[in-house]
């Protein structure tokens, strides 16, 4: 059987809708609630809609469900026995800059228009290359572009990753233990210097289900009934969001949850597969990468115009719902633009890579275009 695993498409499409709740809820508390929430915590919001509004805030885990697709997606690129390096790496500038470059110029036209200092060069320079991505160079990230940070993540995997496998082929290593040891390591060695790393865990541990045969993903997927991975995952993020666990233990507890999520989309074979594999949200999914670069934008418009489309008989509640949807179809609709000029020219010149085929194998399943696991 052959075409898109639209499970996995859905999947992308719900870490676009949670990266959307984080910058509409956070813009819009911060603006008209008087307080950052990147500050304030869940105690301390005196109204329930305050709540609910920092609730869905917390929904960074978006991006770290990103990661996972991308690693899984690298990890079975790699495995391939026709895999070369260099053009590897090749692939993967010309699936990321185009998009990458379009919305960044994007985002410098927009700040000018809203009359934010425009960056200078040197910032600029050093955004091309994802260095905003790490907070200890001290390079400022460009205004509504800011979410670029998750591209150092990706870019500093795809070029290590594959020497990491490589290199233990060639040491007579297994492969999966490597990837293990050399995922804790990228995660935590670098803070002994002062860096913070810890999301690799996310890429490496979607790595590792690449690695999986069908077979052990298929079995993995069938041990855990999908009303307990609803009660895990309300549970995770609750825990988090009520601040009962550390950014760090959630790292690992959410990588955990988020492997078995990954394992159910890929095996298909579930009520959560099939509802990830809704045709919106699938289709969601296929934009997600120019979505994910340009949706800030189209948050900015809508709170500089804000009380243009205000209606004061709806109320504070049903404006801020009402506002959310609009600012969500404005942000689909630059990013469908995006994706027709940036990245489907692209997969247009690109075979399908094959997401769930045993990669010892090589045995046929559902493929999807190469390079979509990421957003």
């Amino acid at each position: 059987m052959t075409g898109r695993n639209r499970s996995l498409d859905g999947l992308r499409g719900v870490a676009v809708i949670l990266t959307y709740l984080v910058h509409y809820c956070g813009s819009y508390m911060a603006t008209f609630r008087g307080g950052n929430p990147n500050i304030v915590a869940l105690k301390d919001w005196p109204e329930l809609f305050d709540k609910v509004l920092y609730w869905l805030f917390r929904s960074h885990h978006g991006v770290h469900i990103f990661f996972m697709l991308s690693g899984f997606l690298i990890s079975r690129i790699v495995m391939r026995e026709d895999f070369q390096y260099l053009s590897f790496v090749g692939n993967r500038m010309k699936r990321i800059y185009p998009g990458f470059l379009l919305a960044l110029i994007t985002c410098i036209i927009a700040g000018i228009y809203l009359r934010i200092p425009v960056p200078g060069w040197r910032d600029i320079a050093l955004n091309l290359v994802f260095l905003n991505g790490s907070p200890s160079s001290g390079v400022v990230g460009i205004v509504f572009n800011n979410v670029t940070w998750s591209l150092f993540y990706e870019m500093v995997f795809y070029l290590s990753f594959p020497l990491i496998v490589m290199g233990a082929a060639w040491a007579r290593i297994p492969v999966l233990s490597a990837i293990v040891l050399a995922g804790v390591s990228v995660a935590y060695l670098p803070s002994l210097e002062g860096y913070y790393t810890e999301f690799f865990l996310f890429l490496f541990a979607g790595a590792i289900i690449g690695r999986l045969p069908r077979a052990s993903i298929d079995m993995l997927a069938a041990q855990f009934p999908d009303l307990v991975v609803a009660l895990l995952y309300g549970i995770i993020v609750a825990l988090l969001t009520m601040a009962y666990i550390s950014t760090g233990q959630f790292v690992w507890m959410f990588a955990g949850l988020g492997a078995i999520i990954l394992c159910k989309a890929v095996s298909g074979h579930c009520a959560l597969a099939t509802a990830l594999s809704f045709p919106p949200l699938a289709w969601l999914g296929t934009i997600s990468y120019s979505f994910y670069l340009l949706h800030s934008v189209a948050i900015a418009f809508l709170f500089a115009g804000w009380w243009q489309f205000y209606i004061p008989r709806l109320g504070i509640v049903m404006n801020s719902v009402t506002m959310g949807g609009l600012g969500f179809v404005a942000a689909i609709a630059i990013s469908w633009v995006s994706y027709l000029v940036a990245e489907r020219p692209y997969f247009r010149n690109h075979k399908s890579v094959d997401l769930t085929a045993d990669p010892s194998t090589g045995a046929p399943a559902m493929s999807s275009p190469a390079g979509s696991a990421m957003p």
